[in-house]
């Protein structure tokens, strides 16, 4: 050890260069990594690896992994052991340290049962008294999914619309069609979603119009793994299936329901057919997530979609004539639009579309007076819990509309509309007015009225 004077000058001097002297400079202390992405296939391990330049033992060097802030690290190695304190929680139990090559500066992070979240960057630093280096490695997460599945509808004036469906992928993957020749089939749409987990399912559409295509195929392409997945359908043959001469009958008409209410969504197969065998599904614009799926004597919980769990029950007591219906518990205005019925065997199914109008008639309306200057008055009249959107108006005593100051609607948490208009009068311009606000699709309305005599 070296020993310098106290307090004098000569010793602060040395001192100094002291520090000098001990710190490494820039180029003699750096970080490597893999200059290649490295892949990690899903439900699989991954091996992230740094090395420290010049080679030395990190036995007692801060080694910290991380994704975007060192202060949330995936994993820390301080001074022999694993630190947990601040690590993030989604690594917790997954990743270790591999110390073969700790003596040489080689560090290796094991990630197990790698995830669709532990896609992207990562950073290694390594930390040791006033000196410290990193290098970035990047991790491409990808997994192959479940085969594509083709389901045909029975045949309409414009053609066989055919729906290839295939979930688990990542990344997002690459969907065509193509004839028996190879040449690719224009989608008439795509559609692709996250599901919990961060794996992708996708939902592509073909309208099929040349009576000569008879065999089509569905590819599912994985652009990382450069893998793709394929299922091939025969149109005539599908179209021999028991449903493809079948029809499903949903409402003629919009069904109303008030909010808070439960919903009744019944469609049921013509001629009568016994269903108990077919996939009956309820859905909003697409076939996943669901609203609710009937599938071998139950309810397929696993791809319903969040908001209306524990809020569906299916009646089936005429099943075995093809009629269903769905409830919905506890109408919310989020549950408002267009559904559709699919009943589906062997991948032929048929639909029926229902038009389904959430209502809401709102608070008796609430006339306020705010006084003005001049000889006016402001009247403010107010009503809440409206759906859709009310409409407002003024009246005289004769019914004749009087033009509003101003109308404000503003729309709550739950969906639904808060209205405020007002009115500006004078002394002498009316004897009362009533306030009006109705909703047009009950024909319904809830009125107010404020006499002015006396003002």
């Amino acid at each position: 050890m070296v020993d310098f004077p106290g307090y004098s000058l000569s010793g602060a001097v040395a001192s100094f260069f002291f520090v000098l002297l001990t710190m490494r400079q820039p180029d003699n202390w750096r970080v490597i990594g893999s200059t290649h992405p490295i892949l990690a296939r899903i439900g699989e391990d991954a091996l992230l690896t740094c090395q420290l330049l010049p080679k030395r033992t990190t036995m007692h060097t801060k080694v910290t992994w991380y994704r975007l802030e060192p202060s949330t690290p995936v994993f820390v190695y301080w001074d022999g052991a694993d630190v947990t304190e601040m690590q993030m929680e989604e690594y917790r139990g997954r990743v270790e340290l591999i110390k073969d090559g700790i003596h040489e500066g080689n560090v290796t992070l094991k990630i197990n049962n790698i995830q669709p979240s532990d896609n992207g960057q990562y950073w290694c630093h390594f930390q040791e008294n006033n000196y410290c280096g990193e290098t970035s490695l990047l991790v491409k997460v990808a997994g192959l999914g479940s085969a594509p599945y083709i389901h045909l509808e029975g045949p309409m004036e414009s053609g066989v619309q055919l729906v290839c469906t295939a979930k688990g992928w990542f990344p997002e993957p690459q969907v065509y069609w193509a004839d028996i020749t190879g040449e690719k089939l224009l989608a008439i749409s795509e559609h692709s979603i996250q599901d919990d987990n961060g794996l992708f399912y996708v939902e592509a559409t073909l309208v099929v119009r040349n009576d000569s295509v008879e065999t089509v195929s569905c590819f599912i392409h994985n652009p990382i793994l450069n893998e793709e997945k394929s299922s091939v359908i025969s149109i005539p043959e599908k179209l021999q299936n028991e449903l493809a001469s079948l029809e499903v009958i949903g409402p003629p008409q919009p069904i109303l329901v008030r909010v808070g209410e439960d919903i009744q969504l019944t469609c049921y197969l013509s001629p009568k057919t016994n269903a108990q065998s077919m996939e009956v599904r309820w859905v909003q614009s697409h076939r996943y997530p669901a609203v609710y799926v009937y599938a071998d004597g139950g309810h397929v919980t696993e791809e319903q979609m969040e908001e209306y769990r524990g809020r569906t029950m299916l009646v089936s007591d005429a099943i075995d004539e093809g009629r269903l219906t769905l409830q919905i518990h506890n109408a919310t205005t989020s549950d408002n639009g267009q559904y559709r019925c699919l009943f589906e065997k062997d991948g032929v199914y048929q639909e029926a579309s229902l038009d389904l109008k959430i209502v809401g008639l709102g608070s008796s309306p609430l006339i306020t007076v705010k006084e003005q200057k001049d000889g006016e008055i402001e009247l403010i009249c107010s009503s809440e819990g409206w759906f859709p959107e009310p409409h407002v108006q003024w009246k005289d005593m004769e019914g004749k509309i009087i033009p509003s100051f101003s109308e404000v609607l503003t729309e709550d948490s739950h969906g639904l509309f808060h209205v405020e208009t007002s009115l500006l009068v004078t002394n002498s311009s009316f004897v009362n007015v009533t306030c009006s606000i109705s909703n047009s699709l009950l024909d319904e309305e809830k009125m107010a009225t404020f006499f002015l005599s006396g003002w």
